[in-house]
């Protein structure tokens, strides 16, 4: 419970769709709440004063839902008559950038904005800047960050559990930048920084833009599934399978010279190697049980967020971190675009602009 010395801070949303608040609707959805919404409603230190949507549907049901009578069609509006502590960004990714600098010249100092963080590095650099500028605390909604079992991946890599870490097989169902972000920033925060990356793109429905980019050097692409070879300043490397499928995946099998761990939705096994039970003189991979604390993402983030603000807590999701992971996956288009050559990090071409969701 809150107390007397606790700050409530006013939160509102820009964007009222799924992630905002109606995946809290969904029966079967076990963990919950699964929303920025749901999420504000159960942090004591924080309470929902306003939402903003271009839609007049999706803001009139927010507000019948929570009870809100500050609903906006214009997100500036709502900065300038309610001056909220923070604001959850969760319209599409071509519209953050601009929502995200609007926010900090308003005075927001906490943010919480969906992924892909932008467009283009260009963007991101400048989202990077003002918040630095001004104070302003952002986390990007790369959710297993605060994930209990990835938080003990992580320790179990660290501490040698499977030896040292050398490959790694993603899966996720396409596309690249908008589930693929997800993949490249849990693979960054279990192995570091990238040192080049290699990949092609899905070549149903893309659309190149090649007099913008012979004119601006600026590539403006849809965003396609793909696969990829990626290469970690650490030797580990990645290979990742992002096809479009007929089913939803999101997992990681990671092979360590001692032992392997899988991990990802509805799954989190640990194997170790160990002297065959079958056969002498042969060193097999086992299962073995492995158990982490039940935790809410969601409530996780916000509470980290506040911490960020208040200066408790160093920030394990912050812009340069979304910036990174988006500059994978344009790496990927841009291997693409130079026939699936090898491509060094960083990117030359911060201008190099994908339109993703």
């Amino acid at each position: 419970m809150s107390t007397m010395t606790e700050k409530t801070y006013k939160a509102a949303i820009i964007g009222c769709g799924r992630v905002a608040w109606l995946l809290d609707k969904d029966p079967l959805i076990p963990n919950k709440p699964c929303t920025h919404a749901g999420a504000y409603q159960a942090v004591d230190r924080t309470e929902i004063v306003a939402a903003a949507d271009i839609r007049a549907d999706r803001i009139h049901a927010f507000s019948k839902e929570y009870k809100i009578d500050n609903v906006y069609l214009d997100y500036r509006e709502m900065f300038e008559k309610k001056s909220p502590d923070i604001v959850s960004i969760c319209a599409y990714a071509p519209q953050r950038s601009n929502m995200v600098m609007d926010a900090i010249h308003a005075g927001v100092k906490g943010i919480w904005c969906e992924k892909a963080f932008a467009t283009s590095l260009s963007e991101a650099e400048e989202m990077v800047r003002l918040c630095e500028e001004h104070g302003a605390s952002l986390i990007i909604s790369h959710m297993r960050r605060w994930s209990a079992e990835y938080i003990l991946t992580k320790r179990l890599i660290s501490d040698g559990v499977i030896g040292e870490p050398v490959s790694v097989v993603c899966h996720f169902s396409g596309s690249i930048i908008h589930t693929g972000t997800h993949a490249f920033d849990v693979l960054r925060f279990l192995f570091g920084d990238v040192s080049w990356v290699q990949g092609t793109l899905e070549d149903f429905g893309l659309v190149y833009h090649q007099k913008a980019f012979e004119s601006t050097k600026n590539l403006i692409s849809q965003d396609n599934g793909g696969f990829a070879l990626i290469y970690f300043q650490n030797g580990v490397y990645a290979t990742v399978h992002a096809d479009s499928k007929g089913y939803f995946i999101f997992e990681f099998d990671i092979m360590g010279t001692e032992g392997r761990i899988r991990i990802g939705n509805r799954l989190f096994e640990l194997y170790v190697a160990e002297e065959s039970k079958t056969e002498s003189g042969l060193i097999e991979l086992y299962r073995k049980e492995i158990h982490s604390k039940e935790n809410n993402w969601w409530i996780d983030a916000v509470n980290h967020l506040i911490d960020c603000m208040e200066g408790k807590a160093e920030n394990i999701s912050g812009p340069r971190d979304g910036m990174a992971a988006l500059e994978i996956a344009l790496a990927i288009h841009e291997s693409h675009q130079k026939e699936s050559t090898r491509v060094d990090l960083p990117l030359e071409n911060r201008a190099l602009r994908v339109l993703s969701r």
